[in-house]
């Protein structure tokens, strides 16, 4: 397991799963959020582990330099963020963008970004009412994997509509034209805990669904 993981979204939806699961197996881990009300809610998600610290920073609002002094002592990255349509340039483009440009200038290399179904087809999203949402997800993704391909080795996460509930620990891959279900949130911040450290994952992008392919499987990720 990395040694020492930073969440940006935090405090979303995704994000308090993610902290729960980190809490339960004692993962060094620095939640970012933006108030103190929401500190203290990561504190109790968290079941006030040592193991799991808050920083406060506004990723739509921040430089690199910001970014970067706040990523210094930790070596992977998960970025779970999302401004609900609010602010998808500064944060979901803008933000992220200046995030991966952090990590290079500290020296980490391990990023997680959660994206969105089938975010690199153009043909996919153009009609969709999110469409504004999805440029911006197409646009982070794109970034990534072609300016920092060789700089950051990052997995893209793109499930399928969100739900929440217990999790069923099992996904499927999908392409366009195929079945879409559901993906539970549980389920998304599963994946991500159990990849943090999988090298088969690394420079990888994932469009799934809640499924039959067990999460924990090593064969899911071969």
């Amino acid at each position: 397991m990395a040694s020492n993981i930073i969440v940006f979204g935090a405090h979303g939806k995704v994000g308090q799963r993610l902290i729960a699961l980190l809490a339960k197996h004692k993962a060094n881990a620095t939640a970012v959020v933006r108030s103190d009300a929401q500190a203290e809610q990561i504190s109790k998600i968290a079941n006030g582990a040592a193991s799991i610290k808050t920083t406060q920073l506004d990723i739509g609002d921040t430089s690199v330099k910001s970014l970067s002094d706040k990523l210094t002592g930790h070596d992977a990255i998960v970025l779970t963020v999302g401004s609900a349509g609010k602010d998808l340039l500064k944060v979901d483009l803008d933000g992220v963008v200046k995030t991966f440009e952090a990590a290079v200038e500290t020296n980490i290399r391990r990023v997680i970004l959660v994206s969105a179904l089938f975010a690199e087809n153009h043909e996919v999203f153009e009609k969709l009412s999110l469409r504004n949402y999805y440029i911006a997800k197409h646009y982070a993704d794109r970034i990534l994997t072609t300016e920092f391909a060789s700089k950051l080795d990052y997995t893209i996460l793109k499930p399928s509509h969100l739900t929440d509930g217990e999790g069923t620990g099992k996904i499927d891959f999908v392409t366009p034209g195929d079945d879409i279900k559901a993906t539970e949130r549980q389920d998304v911040a599963q994946v991500i805990y159990l990849i943090l450290d999988n090298k088969n994952t690394f420079g990888k992008s994932y469009n799934f669904t809640n499924g039959e392919k067990a999460i924990d499987d090593e064969l899911t990720w071969a």
